[in-house]
């Protein structure tokens, strides 16, 4: 019985020192699966989109695979020193790392940092941010969200309705 107990308030401590950033990568591995949509881009036509996550690395990543209207991408979050990171390889070619800047009710808000990306917004274009609404109400939608800058003001901002493919 004092195992049961000792086991069951370890397990309560942890939850309780759990980050907002260990939160949200647990919320982020829920997209696992396969995802369709359109999306609206301010720059140029609708095109689809395809999005497919997988949990990697024995829990410690969420592969993102995209297709925008055939170009391939990829981005990776993971937990590095209790903080999300996401690595964006873009058909842009280069590599934007973005942080957590807020998760309010499964709207998961991520901005790039431009030192840790070695990215200059007045030299090229590249993602400057990402917006996931979770919709948390409902396990088979979210809104998937970007924005673009580079220079002269050369920016775009990208957003989908993203169902489950089951």
């Amino acid at each position: 019985m004092k195992k049961i107990l000792l086991v069951t308030a370890l397990l309560f401590m942890s939850n309780a020192f759990a980050t907002d950033d260990e939160d949200t990568f647990n919320q982020l591995k829920q997209l696992e699966g396969k995802w369709v949509g359109t999306i609206n881009y301010s720059n140029r036509d609708a095109e689809p989109i395809n999005l497919q996550y997988s949990i990697r690395s024995n829990g410690s990543a969420l592969l993102e695979e995209s297709n925008e209207g055939g170009t391939e991408m990829m981005t990776i979050f993971n937990l590095h020193n209790d903080n999300i990171l996401a690595t964006h390889y873009c058909a842009a070619q280069n590599r934007p790392v973005a942080e957590l800047k807020s998760n309010k009710s499964g709207i998961i808000s991520l901005v790039t940092n431009q030192a840790k990306s070695g990215l200059d917004s007045n030299k090229e274009m590249f993602v400057e941010s990402w917006e996931l609404n979770l919709m948390l109400e409902n396990k088979d939608i979210f809104i998937y969200e970007y924005k673009t800058i580079g220079p002269d003001g050369s920016g775009f901002t990208a957003k989908a309705e993203m169902k489950r493919v089951k």
